[in-house]
Parts: C-alpha cells; sequence; structure tokens
C-alpha cells in the first residue's frame, strides 16, 4: 500500500497535464500512486496519459465530462493510500513536495505549505497561509473557515481515513474545495502548516473563475452542505461565529466575481444580494476575528462603489490583471 494516494482531475488539459504528471512522478518520495482520472476529455489529453509508463500511475476514465468535484469522488473511491494529495492539472509540485510535507507533518494527520504563484505576466511570488505551526484539527478547521488557512486542496496532505464518508458535492460548482477542506480538517487530530512554496500555482482569468457572472446561490449550496456535513461540530460557539465569518467570506468573493465578469446589469443584481445578506451578526463576527475582512465587508454593503475600485486595485497589484 503506497503511503501517498495523488489524485489530479483533468479535462482537455493536454497543453499543461504532462507537467502536472512529471512534477508528481519525479517527487523524491517514490511511495505514491497517482491516480488521473480523465473527465472526458476531447483534446489529446487521454493520448498523453497512454504515453506515460509507470506502474504507480492508474488512469479512470469518465465517458462524458461530470465535472471536478465527481472526477475527484471518483479518484478517493479508487485511491488506497494512507494519505491523500490533490493536484490540478494546470499546476505542478516542487520535487521534494511530498518527502518535505510529510517530514513537517511528523505523527499529525495532516501537513499543509506554502506556494509558488505564478502570475499571467511570468513573475513569481511567495505565498502562505496566515495561520502556522501545530494546532488541532479542529482549529484548523475553523482557521480555514476565516480565511487562516488556505482553500485549496493542492498544498495539503491529509490522512485518507478523514475522507471516509466525505465526498465533494457535486451539484456545487464553487467554493467545493474550501468546504471539503474543512470538513476533512476537522476529522483529523492534529494539523502542521509550514510556510515552504512547496507548490506552484499558475494564475489565470479562468483560475479566478473570473468572466461570468457568479450566482449567489452557489455560495448558499457550499454554505448548507458544510452546515449539514459538519452537524454538532459547529454546536460550539467559536466554531459558529467561525462559520459566519465564512459565510461572510463566500459572499464578498462572490461580489468580487461579479465585479470582473463585464456584465454590469447582471452584476450589479449579484451585488445587491450579496449586500443584503450580509447581515449584522456575520459583520460582528468578521470584524472580531479578522478585522481587515470585516472592514471590507462592511465597505461592501454600504458603500459597494468604493468596495468596486480597492477591489480593481487589489487584483491589479496581486494578479498583473487590468
Amino acid at each position: 500500500m503506497p503511503r501517498t494516494s495523488v489524485i489530479v482531475p483533468m479535462f482537455n488539459t493536454a497543453s499543461t497535464v504532462e507537467r502536472a504528471l512529471r512534477s508528481v512522478l519525479s517527487q523524491s518520495d517514490p511511495d505514491l500512486e497517482l491516480v488521473a482520472v480523465d473527465d472526458g476529455s476531447t483534446d489529446d489529453t487521454p493520448t498523453l496519459l497512454q504515453a506515460v509508463h509507470d506502474e504507480r500511475l492508474r488512469v479512470v476514465t469518465h465517458a462524458a465530462n461530470q465535472g471536478i468535484s465527481a472526477a475527484r469522488n471518483t479518484a478517493l473511491r479508487a485511491a488506497v493510500g494512507d494519505f491523500v494529495a490533490f493536484l490540478d492539472a494546470d499546476d505542478a509540485w516542487e520535487p521534494d513536495f511530498l518527502l518535505r510535507m510529510h517530514a513537517a507533518r511528523g505523527d499529525a494527520d495532516a501537513a499543509i505549505c506554502g506556494r509558488t504563484v505564478v502570475l499571467p505576466d511570468g513573475t513569481e511570488r511567495n505565498a502562505h497561509s496566515p495561520r502556522l505551526g501545530s494546532m488541532s484539527g479542529d482549529i484548523a478547521a475553523s482557521r480555514m473557515m476565516t480565511g487562516e488557512i488556505t482553500p485549496f486542496p493542492w498544498d495539503k496532505v491529509i490522512r485518507r481515513s478523514a475522507f471516509a464518508g466525505v465526498w465533494y458535492p457535486e451539484e456545487v460548482h464553487r467554493f467545493e474545495d474550501q468546504v471539503v477542506g474543512v470538513i476533512a480538517l476537522s476529522r483529523t487530530r492534529s494539523v502542521v502548516s509550514i510556510p515552504d512554496a512547496l507548490t506552484r500555482y499558475h494564475v489565470g482569468g479562468g483560475t479566478l473563475t473570473w468572466g461570468r457572472v457568479p450566482k449567489i446561490s452557489e455560495a448558499e449550496s457550499a454554505l448548507a452542505h458544510l452546515e449539514t456535513s459538519l452537524g454538532e461540530w459547529l454546536d460550539d460557539p467559536r466554531r459558529r461565529s467561525a462559520f459566519r465569518v465564512c459565510r461572510t467570506l463566500f459572499l464578498m468573493l462572490t461580489a468580487q466575481s461579479a465585479m470582473r465578469s463585464g456584465d454590469d446589469a447582471a452584476a450589479a443584481e449579484v451585488l445587491a444580494g450579496c449586500r443584503r445578506r450580509i447581515d449584522l451578526p456575520m459583520l460582528a463576527s468578521t470584524l472580531r476575528r479578522r478585522p481587515v475582512f470585516g472592514v471590507g465587508a462592511l465597505i461592501l454593503k454600504t458603500m459597494p462603489g468604493v468596495y468596486r475600485r480597492l477591489f480593481t486595485a487589489y487584483v491589479k497589484r496581486q494578479y498583473a490583471l487590468s
């Protein structure tokens, strides 16, 4: 049985999949299986997969495209490793990602690392979760809801048992990464977060889910799935407060995507809906736990024009996008 099952979903990713697969199969820790799910690709992705001759690679094929959540669920059902790690087909790991993650993890059930962000203009910068060090799984899950642990699946190694009975909601098409990450971390005993940039995250307009008008129902469905899955775990007042912060952040992100969509009329409707849904308990929890986000939510609710200008400047500075 391999120590780590690496899950790579792919759909029409011929231009990047070789880089992703190579970064996994060339890991300095070879004790892995690579479960690649071809989610009904119509480009050269199947041909490229057939050209890889490595006994650690297992390819599962969907006859038709079902979406990234379905692809990850298929891979989770097939995985047999003690730990699970995810990688998107347009990103890559550093050669010692697994070796250093397991070394940092020690006896913990999960490890989280930093990332190198590769911007559209080719420049790079490093980033990591605001919360570093060792913590309980309960704390890690709460910090993920408040944005202090990254929402990504590809900068983490998590014990596979944490995913028992946990699946990506296939009807939810946004925020599902963070939702499942919170659920899985809540089921671990201990987590270690390190700043080391061990994964390479390639940013583009599509990567940031911009270019379309989002639906508020996507955020609401993700939150409903999270709340139902966590159940009594949320009875603790501190965790309920973190959930309110999560709801605030999801609405802020929805508003931001609407601002980037280019459809002013539809975006205005989404913005109005997000502003209505940000209530006083959410603002209070967010201001107390994440003051900068709380101020941002307050500006969005009361001065959306100012919020748009601030957000536009932030995107230009952080992601080199106009």
